[in-house]
């Protein structure tokens, strides 16, 4: 890096911008014309370019103050260097914060012909153009704003017409920082994310990638520069703006009104500042209480929440909550307010929907939330292809119907209630390919896929039944089958006893110690083997049980499957009915 002497514009190399005081200059670039790093090599060239007025002035008002040294983006950096041009672009905010002043050139502002500029008048008229000066509405102009403790404004003749402190009001209300970041960029830190990123959510800048290089320093993050990677390098600044903060606005985005999308599902991932433009009031729920469900890890099956989730039985879906509320909304004893998203079940995780807005979550009722906190994987980034693949994700898929008589209630789950351990949670026993809400094993078509629930009904809550199901791959395509017992018989006892499983090799010794064997891969694998090479053999598989039940309670229990091809794909519907 290189500091221009103001008295004779000669360039000096630096490392470390504390070593020197120094004037810094922000405006916003022009077309053509802008002095460049190799013009400085001769002055004689550099004074020809139409843009060296820039030069002269900022070093002349330095000098005037006493600052031997100023600092100006496009001829203190060698642009023709990657290395530079990265290690240039990751320390800007700190150049910016270490400058003795900051001049700001808005070209496009007008001169005042007002004679007494402190009068009501002169102040609307230089409100009026402030806002229409392209510099508040670059990208690049954030940082240089908000990281200078000092920052001087300039209109189109080099006339000051103020400083960012006499002029904070008409700054706060023009660009949404707040006052306190304004006053002290220190202050940064205790803003929420969501409510950042939406100071940038109007700004524009020349390339797509500098959308996001740009917000390296608000965010106090450092990212390798790779031009040419688009929207990436965005979701590169959340990635690694997650590693810093659990703080779950980073997620409290919308769809971009601008550019709306022909898709109904998406990642938990923004594309673009703008998608925070409704967050400019978002502020943080501080509750020790909930310090737990704010966790989040960058996988490569997306993003990793460890939080509890609550089912929305009405909608089909589930509501994440992302512990921040709109300050705007009124807030009473019983109402957080708390913003949520609405996610969908996939089979090897959620995805997000509804994302057209967010929802606020006033239902203090703990009876649809997870017991448990778990972890919930999230997709980063969901395209259009892979939301039309999600609107077919119902394809193959079986769907658990429960008949019983009145008053008689059930339950239908992937793991033994009856079992199960108090200190176990419940939602860690269900297989990612499982959906609550609807009842439903989401397959992919699998042709050899295989799914258990057991159905408990109130009747005999001590004895809950098996419930089996898959394909049989046959020339005509895959047919649906469906398998029940009663949880104590033995007439299965090849697929299920844990001693055969350990004669099997299947290596399952320490799954079965711990209860959770029952949805282990190899062993629900094991038993869809037995059960279609009985079929192949022509032999029944047992779909009406009696046994037990039947001599105890004089009552019947029978599963049957049938299939419909619907919008969403052909969905294969177990009937369970308890006569």
């Amino acid at each position: 890096m290189r500091l221009i002497n103001t008295r004779d514009f000669s360039l000096v190399e630096v490392h470390h911008p504390e070593d020197h005081r120094y004037a810094i200059l922000s405006h916003t670039w022009s077309a053509e014309g802008e002095v460049t790093l190799n013009d400085m090599k001769s002055l004689e060239v550099a004074r020809t370019k139409k843009e060296w007025p820039k030069v002269e002035e900022t070093c002349a008002l330095a000098a005037g103050q006493g600052i031997d040294f100023a600092w100006i983006d496009t001829c203190c950096i060698d642009k023709s260097s990657s290395a530079e041009l990265t290690e240039a672009i990751n320390s800007m905010f700190d150049w910016y914060r270490k400058a003795v002043v900051c001049y700001t050139y808005l070209q496009d502002l007008p001169k005042s012909w007002n004679s007494d500029p402190e009068s009501a008048r002169a102040r609307d008229q230089l409100h009026a153009d402030l806002i229409s000066c392209k510099w508040f509405s670059r990208g690049w102009t954030l940082q240089e704003l908000i990281a200078p403790k000092c920052v001087e404004f300039y209109d189109c003749s080099w006339i000051k017409r103020g400083t960012k402190k006499s002029l904070q009001l008409d700054i706060a209300s023009i660009t949404n920082v707040d006052m306190s970041v304004l006053s002290n960029s220190e202050n940064l830190s205790t803003i929420p994310v969501a409510r950042k990123m939406s100071w940038a959510a109007k700004r524009q800048t020349t390339r797509v990638e500098d959308m996001a290089y740009s917000l390296l320093g608000i965010f106090d993050v450092n990212l390798p520069l790779i031009y040419g990677e688009g929207n990436k390098a965005f979701i590169r600044l959340q990635e690694a703006i997650a590693l810093l903060t659990n703080d779950l606005s980073l997620f409290a985005w919308l769809e971009d009104e601008l550019n709306p999308s022909r898709q109904s599902y998406y990642g938990v991932l923004a594309q673009h500042p703008r998608q925070f433009v409704t967050c400019r009031r978002l502020e943080r729920i501080e509750d020790p209480l909930r310090h737990d469900n704010q966790s989040f890890t960058m996988t490569n099956r997306g993003v990793e929440f460890q939080t509890s989730l609550k089912m929305d039985f009405t909608k089909e879906d589930y509501i994440m909550p992302l512990y921040c509320r709109d300050s705007s909304v009124q807030q009473t004893e019983a109402r957080l307010g708390m913003i949520s998203i609405r996610l969908i079940k996939t089979s090897s995780g959620f995805a997000r929907h509804q994302a057209g807005k967010v929802f606020v979550d006033n239902d203090e009722s703990t009876s649809n939330w997870d017991p448990f906190i778990r972890s919930v994987h999230i997709t980063k980034i969901t395209t259009l292809a892979d939301s039309q693949r999600l609107d077919l994700r119902f394809n193959e898929a079986f769907r658990f119907l429960v008949q019983s008589p009145p008053g008689v209630t059930y339950k239908v789950t992937t793991h033994n209630t009856v079992s199960q351990k108090a200190d176990l949670d419940s939602a860690s026993m269900r297989p990612s390919y499982w959906d609550p809400t609807r009842r439903v094993f989401l397959t992919e078509g699998y042709q050899y896929f295989t799914g258990m629930v057991y159905i408990t009904f109130s009747v005999y809550p001590e004895e809950p039944f098996i419930i089996l199901c898959g394909f049989l791959p046959t020339q005509a395509g895959m047919k649906p089958w469906v398998a029940l017992q009663p949880h104590q018989q033995t007439s299965w006892q090849s697929a299920f006893d844990p001693a055969t499983l350990a004669e099997n090799r299947l290596g399952l010794a320490e799954i079965v110690s711990q209860k959770t064997y029952m949805h282990h891969p190899r062993f629900l694998a094991r038993a869809g083997q037995i059960i279609r090479a009985n079929l192949d053999r022509g032999k029944a598989v047992p779909t009406r049980a009696k046994a037990t039940v039947t001599r105890r309670y004089q009552q019947r229990v029978s599963a049957s499957v049938t299939s419909e091809v619907t919008e969403l794909g052909r969905i294969h519907d177990i009937i369970i009915s308890l006569q």
